[in-house]
């Protein structure tokens, strides 16, 4: 089958890749929409993840049932799906908690498994979730990515929300641009460096957009403040400077998420941190509770994903690639299509 091969840094290639076998509990689908997530861009670049090379990457992807096993019941040929693609043991103390981002065991399809950078995908039975008849394969495709995003507000909120600052403007930014503003956060601030973003971010929500390029983010942020700061920071840029200036955005008690994975190492003044009592969390992807509201919120219209998307043919997928590592433009979430 056709499919884009990962065959290590700055290596992917459009080819053939041998069928799917379909196992015990599975279910074979035809992708129809496959997102590039930050994570894949950041493996690309190099980053060190463990997963298998050559392999089939992409974990935000959505489709049509044609397959399954003989032990599998519920489905019918041409049922709309997406996947849930954190595959969890079940058993482990982290799973018995309900704490299934955080399996001792968790494998990931797209990254240790192949996944859905290609025509077909065989994906567990119990990681599939019917899509909503209003909502389009292509956009289902970002419930993943949104369902990160979700779990971040979910654990962390505690509270009146009054005043959000969130860096960077990729998919999970202008997500959570979106969720602030479902959250009830009066001012909203977001910093990138890339126009087109920020101009997406001002039009979902956003009531200040602040060019990193070209302005100093803690000024701008504090000035919006009258000097106080904001009560919850969302990075979701991946960047070393974005993490260190959290902790100057936030007022005392206020909250940092770090939200983006990325490389660099990454100082922070913990004499800022321990008198001013803050609180800084990481996220871990999701539960399956989270990626259900990610599906009802976006079947409801209360999040918009439209104006993120670039749709791209599956085989122009390693220019897109490229192109998202060096110069992304105007593209937000790119969607490979077979």
């Amino acid at each position: 089958m056709n499919s884009l091969i990962s065959r290590g840094p700055r290596q992917v290639e459009y080819g053939e890749w041998e069928e799917p076998s379909i196992l015990p509990g599975q279910v074979m689908i035809e992708v129809a929409a496959c997102g590039i997530c930050g994570t894949d861009l950041h493996v690309y670049k190099g980053l060190p993840a463990g997963w298998p090379v050559p392999g089939i990457r992409g974990h935000e992807f959505a489709g049509n049932v044609i397959a399954w096993a003989d032990d599998v019941q519920g489905f019918k040929q041409g049922d709309r799906v997406v996947a849930q693609p954190l595959v969890y043991c079940r058993h482990c103390r982290f799973c018995r908690a309900g704490q299934t981002n955080l399996c001792s065991n968790l494998y990931l399809i797209g990254g240790e498994q192949p996944g859905g950078f290609a025509e077909r995908v065989a994906v567990p039975a119990n990681s599939l979730y019917p899509v909503p008849e209003n909502l389009s394969l292509r956009q289902a495709a970002l419930i993943e990515t949104l369902a990160t995003s979700v779990h971040a507000f979910q654990q962390n909120l505690s509270g009146i929300l009054r005043s959000v600052a969130v860096l960077g403007a990729g998919a999970q930014g202008i997500f959570a641009v979106q969720l602030a503003r479902l959250a009830g956060a009066k001012l909203i601030a977001v910093s990138e460096t890339v126009p087109h973003r920020l101009a997406v971010a001002k039009n979902l929500g956003a009531t200040h957009a602040i060019n990193a390029g070209h302005e100093n983010v803690v000024e701008a942020v504090l000035a919006l403040t009258d000097g106080d700061g904001v009560d919850l920071v969302i990075e979701a840029a991946g960047k070393a400077v974005a993490r260190q200036q959290t902790t100057q955005l936030l007022r005392p008690g206020g909250t940092a998420i770090f939200l983006a994975l990325g490389a660099e190492p990454s100082p922070i003044d913990f004499m800022s941190v321990v008198p001013r009592e803050l609180h800084l969390r990481g996220t871990q992807c999701y539960t399956d509770a989270d990626f259900a509201l990610a599906i009802q919120l976006l079947a409801n219209g209360e999040i918009i994903v439209d104006p993120l998307i670039t749709k791209i043919p599956l085989e122009e997928g390693a220019a897109a690639f490229e192109n998202l590592a060096g110069n992304p433009g105007e593209m937000i979430k790119v969607i490979l299509e077979p």
